[in-house]
């Protein structure tokens, strides 16, 4: 396990909003791969639009690694959408990952040492066979917006693709990158603030004219998304330009609710071009990689974190609020999982362990600001419904479940209601790291996804426990099932669909796999009176946890002030 930063305390805003958040504990605990093992020599070769490739052969896969899906984005492309790769006609080399997009340095997020660049666009691609139409499972990663990598591996697709699915993992601009708001030069970075949405835009389109070369189903497309990942595939179902991109969905621990305005968006680049120390924002075009990042972790510094960058509703790519389409009769209608884990915020305490120690009337100003005089009936709820949590885990329980499980159920509430097919979920399984105080924490269920259980790291995060593989398998198998067939399925489990009736929800843990009806009623019925559709709350209202992320910061760190 790599040594966890002790020189920065990031905010509570940055770490539980996150929704938003982190790349999973997988890249924050996870070394840098390896060099491709067990090559066959020439390796398989595969054509793709844009010129042939030629991976590896590991454990019975052909493995494609660093495949460019797009143009470099440096130079004079840097701050513009993707435009396509130039061909090529020679045999490309793709035994190897591309380096990881430039990002703040913290280990949590991305293995000290890993190499990094803004020539970062490209994906990676595991395959059984290059023959027939198999189910494509597409992985969007995580981090924030301003971490992550396809290279972690905790998100090698080995163990998926023996289930008979082609996996691909991509990367996308993260940071000023990709999500800096640009548009006051006007026309080509009208769209900067999201050119990190329009990355996985361009990764999907490659995809669906491309799977097929690998023995994938380019009409069966199934997008898979973490943390910022499921936040970004959920502005995509707000988004009409991209309804043809995808087939099924998969959302984890992120939802539509967290998306930035554009007065946010303009907000957050009037600060940064401050911290760059330039005049205006046009000068930004002319600085260095390294005085862009410089800049970026001036703001990570300060109160806006993990909110600083996120899929912002522009009026043209995102032309509203995505709950407002996802709800509408002409709504997205492509079938849908979407979860959380129980307690979601308590990931944070990787990063401030300060938090099992906050009293709960530190939440009050917050909560008050968000539920009004429901707040008290909002917390006597959670200490009904959950007796075992202290005032502190309390506290993140409430925050947890705004920036997570609440959006996420008003999400399958809007779609169950237009009759689109939808599956819920709610991992319970526990992480036994930080002696146990992590409960059932954001990301845990993506080493059973992928089935790296071993990866570097994971065993503290996720324990040994003879029960994790039974729960892995599981889990593989439903949501392989999802992609092949739109219904989930496993060997002698049936999860039904959720509406607001029933409410029927799948409980993940490793004792057992079992279908709930309305987990926590009480605590869901108390939050009944706020949207959770990005404006009640959103990423603005959210700023009375700025308070407590100073205190935090002033407790942490002994730096106390304005």
């Amino acid at each position: 396990m790599i040594e966890r930063r002790k020189d920065r305390s990031r905010s509570v805003v940055r770490s539980v909003l996150a929704g938003c958040a982190a790349v999973s504990l997988a890249a924050a605990l996870a070394a840098a791969p390896a060099a491709a093992q067990g090559s066959d020599g020439a390796g398989p070769a595969v054509v793709t639009d844009d010129g042939p490739v030629t991976g590896v052969s590991e454990q019975g896969l052909s493995v494609f690694r660093g495949i460019p899906y797009a143009a470099s984005p440096i130079g004079q492309r840097r701050f513009l959408p993707p435009a396509p790769p130039p061909k090529w006609t020679e045999p490309r080399d793709a035994s190897t990952f591309g380096p990881a997009c430039v990002q703040d340095p913290d280990e949590h997020e991305m293995t000290a040492g890993t190499p990094t660049s803004e020539d970062c666009l490209t994906l990676n691609v595991w395959t059984p066979s290059k023959r027939g139409r198999k189910p494509v499972i597409v992985f969007v990663h995580g981090g924030g917006f301003t971490a992550g990598t396809a290279r972690n591996p905790w998100y090698d697709g080995a163990s998926l693709a023996h289930r008979d699915a082609v996996v691909i993992t991509i990367q996308y601009r993260v940071g000023p990158f990709g999500w800096l708001d640009l548009s006051s030069l006007g026309g080509a970075y009208a769209e900067s603030m999201n050119n990190g949405l329009l990355d996985q835009m361009a990764a999907l389109r490659w995809i669906r004219a491309n799977a097929g070369a690998f023995g994938g189903d380019n009409h069966n497309v199934t997008v898979v998304g973490e943390s910022a990942g499921s936040i970004s595939i959920s502005a995509l179902l707000g988004t009409p330009s991209a309804d043809g991109l995808y087939d099924r969905v998969v959302l984890q621990s992120g939802t539509a609710a967290d998306v930035a305005t554009r007065a946010w968006s303009s907000t957050i680049a009037k600060q940064f071009t401050k911290l760059a120390g330039v005049s205006d924002s046009r000068r930004l075009l002319g600085l260095s990689t390294a005085e862009l990042q410089q800049a970026a972790g001036k703001l990570y510094d300060l109160q806006f974190s993990d909110t600083a960058f996120h899929p912002v509703v522009d009026g043209a790519l995102i032309p509203d609020l995505p709950m407002r389409r996802i709800a509408s009769p002409d709504g997205p209608t492509k079938p849908v999982i979407i979860g959380t884990t129980l307690d979601e915020a308590r990931y944070w305490l990787y990063y401030m362990p300060v938090l099992n120690w906050l009293p709960l009337f530190l939440y009050q100003p917050w909560l008050h600001s968000l539920a009004g005089d429901h707040a008290d009936r909002i917390i006597d709820a959670y200490r009904r419904e959950r007796p075992d949590l202290t005032a502190p885990q309390t506290g993140m329980a409430l925050v947890g479940d705004v920036a997570f499980r609440m959006p996420a159920i008003r999400m399958a509430e809007a779609l169950s209601s237009r009759g689109v097919p939808v599956h819920m979920y709610l991992a319970t399984v526990t992480s036994p790291d930080l002696n146990g105080t992590l409960g059932s924490p954001h990301s845990i269920e993506l080493p059973f996804l992928f089935g790296t259980l071993t990866a570097d790291g994971a065993p503290a995060f996720v324990g040994t426990d003879p029960a994790n593989a039974q729960l892995s398998d599981t889990i593989q198998q439903l949501w392989t099932s999802f992609a092949r067939t739109g219904t989930p399925t496993a060997t002698g489990l049936t999860w039904p669909a959720y509406d607001a009736g029933q409410r029927r929800t799948l409980m993940l843990d490793r004792t057992a796999v079992t279908v709930a009806d309305d987990p926590y009623p009480r605590i869901r019925t108390a939050w009944s009176g706020q949207r959770f559709d990005g404006s009640d709350p959103g990423l603005d209202g959210l700023t009375p946890l700025q308070s407590i992320s100073r205190l935090v910061s002033c407790i942490a760190t002994g730096v106390c002030g304005a």
